[in-house]
């Protein structure tokens, strides 16, 4: 059998350059799509924080008082309750005195809160 020689094909450094620098911007777009789910996360958790807190305050005045308060208004001026109204708008519907009221807070920064 004869000896054969292969020419390894090299690439250009132009090529090497380019795919580095596309694996750099697909790295770069990832983590800059990390940080803004982050982000989002954190803030639907403070939305959900802020409806936690309507809620146990509402149920706190039902078990005190045998009803649940008409409004938020209510519930800072008797139970404690503080609201950030710089930050979230919030919706407050009561469906009955005896069921538990219709909560949503939404951020004025565009975020919904569920």
């Amino acid at each position: 059998m004869h000896g054969r020689v292969f020419k390894e094909k090299k690439s250009s450094g132009v090529v090497k350059t380019a795919g580095f620098v596309a694996a750099v911007i697909i790295i770069l777009i990832l983590i800059y799509w990390a940080l803004g789910s982050l982000g989002t996360t954190q803030e639907e958790k403070q939305i959900e924080i802020a409806q936690d807190a309507i809620v146990k305050a509402a149920v706190q005045c039902y078990a005190l008082e045998s009803r649940y308060p008409t409004g938020l208004k209510y519930l800072e001026d008797n139970y404690g309750l503080t609201l950030d109204t710089d930050k979230y708008i919030y919706h407050y519907r009561t469906i009955g005195s005896n069921m538990v009221p219709e909560v949503r807070v939404y951020s004025k920064s565009g975020s919904t809160g569920g």
